[in-house]
């Protein structure tokens, strides 16, 4: 999906704000994600991974996606985003912001390496919102997926009590 003028139009009047990494530079503070690939790894889930794997941020907060170059995607899972949120694809950038308003758990995965566990949590303010449909979501993703969802949901929960 490519972000188009349209597309960022109507992100700006929705729950999310494409920014360029241009603008970035003006934000106060960006959080930074990064896709990894490590050809050392043991197994694939190590090997093919976003770091952090869960991030927790305010409304509001920009989060830089770096490292979607090649087949890798940084694409949420739209049953896994709040209510009203706009669901995002970033595909062959090396980096893009996004910034997110509406609170929630955000699931995100790689299109092509999610089947290897590659998921990531992005929680932004009060998980409250959505997180009881989110977790409903988890028996309709793969085996992968739904482990490292399921692995990520306790460390919230052990997180935030």
């Amino acid at each position: 999906m490519g972000i188009s003028l349209k597309l960022g139009a109507a992100a700006i009047a929705g729950a999310l704000v494409f920014v360029s990494a241009a603008q970035a530079e003006d934000i106060p503070e960006v959080a930074v994600v990064h896709q990894i690939i490590d050809l050392n790894a043991d197994t694939p889930a190590h090997a093919f991974r976003f770091e952090p794997k869960i991030l927790q941020v305010p409304a509001g907060a920009t989060v830089r996606f770096k490292g979607s170059t090649g087949r890798h995607t940084v694409t949420s899972i739209i049953r896994m985003i709040p209510v009203g949120a706009r669901a995002f694809e970033i595909r062959g950038k090396p980096e893009l912001d996004l910034t997110f308003e509406k609170e929630g758990v955000y699931g995100i995965r790689c299109r092509v390496h999610g089947r290897h566990g590659m998921v990531m949590l992005l929680v932004v303010g009060d998980p409250s919102s959505n997180l009881k449909e989110a977790k409903a979501y988890l028996p309709k993703l793969g085996e992968a997926e739904r482990a490292g969802f399921e692995e990520l949901f306790a460390q919230l929960e052990a997180k935030n009590g």
